[in-house]
């Protein structure tokens, strides 16, 4: 009788054993290539990074999607960073200018607005990262990518401002 329960003890604890590999071993993790937000690919010069409360850093694909973040947990994230675009230099998002709906879109780039398939039309009518929100060190730089490429030159606060009511 005692073997028969130490049998089942010891297949009982190779199954857990088991399925806990299993469990870990197959375990979706995210790919740090990836936007932690909307799951887009991370462009070297429109990152945003955000630290939470438990210390956990997360890269999003552009400040648009960082802030959404930030409004929408509120509380949660500690700090940011922007990536400039001219340097790739990381900068405190709050210290950053931003230049709003300028003709290049980073995120999207590649996907179209109005895709066909054999169930009709599809409009994509809203996008997290539209309008376009690009981060600058310095508000002359931001001033000279606007003359380029149009858009509004904002400061930290605006921006969110602008998140916040789209």
């Amino acid at each position: 009788m005692k073997a028969k329960e130490t049998l089942i003890t010891l297949l009982a604890l190779l199954a857990i054993g088991l399925t806990s590999y299993w469990a870990y071993r197959y375990e979706r993790r995210p790919d740090p290539h990836l936007c932690a937000i909307c799951n887009r690919s991370l462009h070297p010069g429109m990152s945003y990074r955000l630290e939470t409360r438990s210390g956990r850093t997360e890269s999003v694909c552009c400040p648009r999607c960082g802030m959404h973040y930030t409004l929408q947990h509120a509380g949660e994230v500690q700090r940011a960073w922007a990536v400039d675009l001219d340097s790739g230099e990381l900068i405190p998002a709050q210290s950053a200018y931003y230049d709003e709906g300028g003709e290049v879109e980073y995120c999207t780039h590649g996907e179209q607005s109005v895709q066909r398939g054999p169930e009709g039309v599809s409009v994509r009518g809203y996008d997290r990262c539209l309008p376009t929100l690009v981060a600058f060190k310095t508000r002359v730089e931001a001033d000279a990518y606007q003359k380029q490429h149009g858009g509004r030159v904002l400061d930290y606060a605006q921006a969110v401002e602008s998140v916040r009511a789209q």
